[in-house]
């Protein structure tokens, strides 16, 4: 059994891939596997190559999308610790180290997740504008609100994750039921959703700032929907997924004004009327998932039952 098995799902992204790969024949610490959940047409060719000793398992599936991919490994792989890496990020040497480190040190067995920084060259941040950015990230209850942080060096509790850089007990995974894989299309907020489960079972997620990525954003493959108005339909859509689980029940209606009212200034800024007809129908769609009878799990992999 390894310490550490690094579960990448990929799709569309062979080039990116190899350099993940590469980076990860590198590392310091060398007690671990690497899991590639290959959503692509044809399976991809030739990739253990990239990782000289390490050992690949390498997994052919249908693209149901990336959460699908983290869980069939999840649920295959009888290692101590998983860490998740999206397949178009740049790693340093001691990347795994620092993520096993940080497990070892914690004085609560209760700490389940670690997370670390994910820095983003797309996004346009000088280092000092990432150290001015506020608080870790955070979720509401009342407001329904993900406040997201993870480009500062500082370290603490968090609410949620970021799903390219985090490692997480692999029982304790197992036992949360892994990611819902009812988070369709660009799948928003399934790092978020599985935080929370995790949290409403009793664990706690730790945020360290030492432990960094570099995410290149590649412009297609995985998740992505480049399509504005399609994806304001699945961001709006799983938005209301993720707070039908967690919100508290008293603050719908003013979680759903504040969505419209978002909906339409985001599709009068863009002067496009498909904004707004596809956000208010992933309202719609998504509102569902408010029933107490409404089905907001689900898992397709081998095994699987579907849960409210």
């Amino acid at each position: 059994m390894k310490t550490v098995s690094v579960i990448i799902p990929t799709r569309g992204r062979d080039r990116c891939l190899r350099n993940t790969l590469e980076d990860l024949s590198r590392q310091s610490f060398k007690d671990f596997d690497v899991w590639v959940v290959d959503q692509n047409t044809a399976p991809l060719k030739d990739l253990g190559h990239h990782l000289g000793s390490v050992k690949l398992r390498h997994i052919p599936m249908e693209p149901l999308g990336s959460h699908a991919g983290r869980n069939k490994a999840i649920f295959a792989t009888d290692s101590e610790l998983c860490v998740f890496v999206d397949d178009d990020v740049r790693l340093k040497p001691e990347f795994l180290y620092l993520h096993v480190s940080k497990h070892r040190s914690l004085a609560s067995d209760k700490i389940a997740v670690v997370c670390g920084r994910v820095v983003q060259p797309k996004d346009g941040y000088s280092e000092e504008k990432m150290q001015r950015i506020g608080q870790l990230a955070r979720y509401s209850r009342y407001f329904g609100l993900v406040s997201g942080n993870f480009v500062g060096r500082m370290s603490g509790h968090i609410d949620h994750l970021h799903e390219c850089n985090f490692s997480a007990k692999t029982d304790v995974l197992k036992e949360v039921g892994g990611f819902n894989e009812e988070f369709r299309g660009n799948a928003y907020f399934e790092g978020a959703e599985l935080a929370l489960r995790i949290k409403s079972a009793g664990y706690g997620l730790i945020y360290d700032g030492s432990i960094e990525v570099l995410h290149l954003q590649e412009g297609s493959g995985g998740n992505r929907e480049k399509d504005k108005a399609k994806h304001t339909y699945w961001f709006m859509r799983n938005y209301s997924l993720l707070n039908s689980g967690f919100m508290l029940r008293p603050m719908i209606p003013f979680f759903e004004i504040y969505n419209i009212t978002y909906v339409f200034a985001k599709a009068l800024k863009n002067r496009n009327v498909s904004i707004a007809v596809e956000g208010l129908r992933g309202l719609k769609d998504g509102f569902r998932f408010f029933s107490p009878s409404a089905i907001r799990y689900r898992r397709t992999s081998e095994g699987s039952n579907d849960r409210s």
